[in-house]
């Protein structure tokens, strides 16, 4: 469970992460983008754990760009896809592990 966000970090499960954050099957790690926008190499990882939810917090602002290409390849693999800012995002994810759904996440730190 996320239950803090500040610009620039998270606290998840009790822990504090700073930066952007990758989360498959459980585990949070560093997401180490290498642009403003979700890439294939992003999500293929992720979705070799076979989620039924991926969640993907844009920001505090919702800069962070989810191009078509990438939103129609994770619809393609029959996954509920949810991308908002990161105050509903966390939302979004948060309500998914609560329900005991397969659930990953990419959230954007900042803006």
């Amino acid at each position: 469970m996320i239950t803090e966000h500040k610009f620039g970090s998270f606290v998840v499960d009790g822990k504090k992460h700073l930066g952007d954050l990758k989360i498959k099957d459980g585990r949070t790690r560093f997401w180490d983008r290498k642009k403003h926008s979700v890439s294939f190499e992003d999500v293929k990882e992720i979705l070799d754990s076979r989620p039924e939810v991926f969640v993907i917090g844009t920001g505090n602002s919702g800069y962070l760009i989810v191009p078509p290409e990438i939103k129609d390849y994770i619809y393609s693999r029959r996954i509920q896809l949810f991308i908002d800012t990161n105050e509903k995002a966390i939302q979004k994810y948060n309500n998914s592990l609560l329900q005991s759904k397969r659930t990953c996440a990419l959230f954007h730190a900042t803006c």
